[in-house]
């Protein structure tokens, strides 16, 4: 069973929820969540795109982020804080007028570091554009208490 719903996930990236308003500028568009990963979309968009219509490598890189957060919450089964210790992308290809989506999962869930991967690829062809690695330092709320789902922080 699911620890959020895609419409809880995509609640928090609304103006006012988890995250800055910037990244509810991105659009991203949360297609599934599982115990295994998450899959979002990027949809196409001017303000993420340079002359000729690449995607920002920066706008994947956020998406990279944001989608962890949810993939870690999901497979700990809770909304801990976290902090972003590293992320690195390694960009194989441009994707160019399309939609981005990538594909999460996590690979090691320690006590107090977590580590995932996202895969990029675009709404046309299912060869990676993209990969991002990263580690997540969990950190421990005020008194020890984690963010509910939904709550606003």
């Amino acid at each position: 069973m699911a620890f959020m719903t895609v419409e809880q996930v995509q609640a928090m990236l609304l103006p006012g929820g988890h995250f800055p308003s910037w990244v509810a500028d991105l659009g991203l568009k949360v297609e599934e969540i599982s115990p295994t990963g998450l899959r979002a979309r990027l949809p196409r968009s001017p303000h993420i795109q340079r002359a000729g219509g690449v995607v920002l490598g920066q706008a994947l890189m956020a998406m990279a982020d944001t989608m962890l957060v949810f993939t870690f919450a999901e497979a700990l089964s809770r909304l801990p804080s976290m902090a972003t210790i590293s992320l690195t992308t390694n960009f194989m290809r441009a994707a160019v007028d399309c939609d981005v989506i990538g594909q999460s999962r996590a690979l090691k869930l320690g006590r107090t570091t977590v580590f995932g991967e996202v895969t990029f690829f675009t709404d046309r062809d299912p060869s990676p554009i993209a990969l991002s690695t990263a580690a997540f330092a969990v950190l421990p709320d005020e008194n020890a208490k984690f963010t509910k789902v939904g709550a606003k922080v």
